[in-house]
């Protein structure tokens, strides 16, 4: 009974740890990219967009003004159809895009 019991806490145990590792995506360069469907890159790009504000907005106020940090951007479409872009030219397909938008859309958007 006791081996059972054990067994069981095991198991569930076991079944947490999977369960959290399961859904998180990683997007590592143009290849990756291209297989996502436009929901997946619009939730992806949000996640990007959101980290960026919560740990770069001050930076981003101070070397932009309040343009990028005020929430001017709403539209998710505009970030996505920015990385589809930059992904147009050969030499940005190496990188992921989340260094895509951190280098080069952040300067495009909030700098004009």
């Amino acid at each position: 009974m006791r081996n059972k019991l054990l067994f069981f806490k095991f198991l569930t145990l076991t079944f947490f740890f999977c369960c959290a590792a399961g859904p998180y995506v990683v997007v590592e360069n143009y290849g990756n990219w291209k297989t996502l469907s436009v929901s997946s890159k619009s939730a992806y790009v949000t996640g990007l967009w959101d980290g960026y504000l919560v740990f770069f907005g001050k930076e981003l106020e101070e070397k932009y003004g309040a343009k990028c940090s005020s929430g001017h951007l709403s539209r998710v479409s505009d970030l996505v159809e920015m990385v589809d872009n930059l992904y147009q030219k050969e030499i940005n397909r190496g990188f992921s895009p989340a260094t895509l938008l951190r280098e080069k859309g952040l300067q495009y958007l909030c700098g004009r």
